[in-house]
């Protein structure tokens, strides 16, 4: 009987492992950010990587938001909303280059309705570091992004582990960039998590090229790769 429910057992848990998403396990020696690379296209000069080590490696994957501006009868962002997970523990794997895809098509295929925070267990990185949104600009005219570490893990509590920050440098996504997002440098200007902030390996997030006046404001999925130093 015994050997006969243990059977049972691991054969539920195999068809459990084959339902869900493959993930890289985490390695020995793993989950420390310092020694992950941020590869850039070469030739340009907007995207500068720093010389020192990166403090977190993270997977943003949530929606950027559009209006439709009824002057030029195009998209204009209003700011973006995502969920952030650690990357240290897949950093040194052959799955951390491809890992915005893997996440992305994840999150295409998710219910309606369906959080961003789910997505990160699905594919074999399950802490969640903080959120990114948009706030107020510290100026007082226009919004500015924000990376908030101050409710999640070892943070939670600490009302300084945020970055608002103001965007330095910017391209074109290397491929796909009419599909992709842009690439971006953004320095602090208010918060004590970090100096600066690169998003890079965008994966969707771009609007449709034109609108209607009056049409609905629209949010887009996507993902991406942020690199906070």
């Amino acid at each position: 009987m015994f050997s006969f429910q243990l059977l049972s057992a691991l054969s539920s848990a195999a068809l459990l492992v084959v339902a869900l998403p493959p993930g890289p396990p985490p390695r020995p020696g793993a989950c420390d950010p310092s020694g992950a690379i941020m590869d850039l296209p070469s030739g340009q000069t907007q995207l500068v990587a720093p010389t020192t080590a990166p403090l977190f490696v993270a997977l943003g994957v949530g929606i950027q938001n559009y209006t439709c501006t009824a002057s030029t009868l195009k998209y204009t962002s209003t700011g973006a909303v995502a969920s952030l997970f650690d990357l240290s523990c897949i950093d040194k794997s052959p799955a951390f280059a491809s890992i915005q895809t893997t996440a992305f098509n994840a999150w295409n295929a998710a219910p309606a309705g369906a959080s961003a925070n789910t997505v990160g267990g699905r594919i074999g990185t399950p802490t969640l570091l903080g959120f990114h949104y948009f706030v107020t600009s510290p100026s007082g005219t226009g919004i500015s992004p924000k990376w908030d570490f101050t409710s999640t893990g070892k943070f939670a509590g600490n009302s300084s582990a945020f970055v608002t920050g103001s965007k330095v440098g910017d391209i074109t996504a290397p491929t796909d960039s009419a599909t992709n997002v842009d690439w971006l440098a953004i320095n602090n200007i208010e918060g004590s998590l970090a100096s600066k902030i690169f998003r890079i390996d965008t994966v969707n997030g771009q609007p449709p090229t034109s609108c209607v006046a009056g049409s609905a404001d629209i949010s887009v999925k996507y993902t991406a790769k942020y690199f906070l130093y």
